[in-house]
């Protein structure tokens, strides 16, 4: 009785033996790298590449470089070539302790309690399992610091607040 719902299940769209197949450690190596040829790129709200990012558009770019395909994210049960980074965190990662998090994987921040506002590409750990730096296209700009909107590095702190937005998680990409 269970193999014949699973089964009908299966044929039927709503389970998918897919569903926690993640990329490997390469392929998010592969996105990483990917990504850091962008630094320096200008931050353009609802910039998708090559030449100009925000923060869902640099990981999605990079993610469907990496592995050679456009259609790799679903936005609900619909297959999409983009994500926003809310749609990232709900339908396309597989979420893991920061522990765990492994270059390229994907980082969410957020400023709101009710969705993901932001994040970027996890590249190393500054202090152990405390603070990491992270690849991602940012508004933020500070010229009194030197500091330019764009793709570029920055360290996170996994407790408390990085102007006013919060480390919220981690996640390693599903295939579909």
């Amino acid at each position: 009785m269970i193999l014949i719902l699973l089964i009908t299940l299966l044929i039927s769209g709503c389970l998918s033996p897919l569903d926690n197949v993640m990329v490997s450690d390469q392929q998010t190596q592969r996105a990483l790298e990917i990504a850091k040829q962008q630094k320096r790129s200008p931050y353009v709200w609802g910039g998708r590449g090559p030449d100009i990012f925000d923060c869902s558009g640099l990981i999605t770019y990079s993610y469907k470089q990496a592995l050679g395909k456009e259609r790799i994210f679903k936005v609900g049960n619909y297959e999409t070539t983009d994500a926003t980074m809310n749609d990232l965190h709900r339908y396309n990662v597989i979420l893991i302790p920061p522990r765990a998090m492994q270059p390229g994987d994907i980082v969410f921040i957020t400023r709101d309690e009710n969705r993901i506002t932001h994040g970027g590409l996890f590249n190393r750990w500054i202090e152990k399992y405390e603070k990491f730096e992270v690849l991602h296209a940012s508004s933020y700009s500070n010229p009194d610091q030197g500091i330019e909107s764009g793709v570029r590095l920055e360290n996170w702190s996994i407790k408390g607040l990085n102007r006013g937005q919060w480390f919220a998680g981690a996640g390693r990409l599903k295939l579909y």
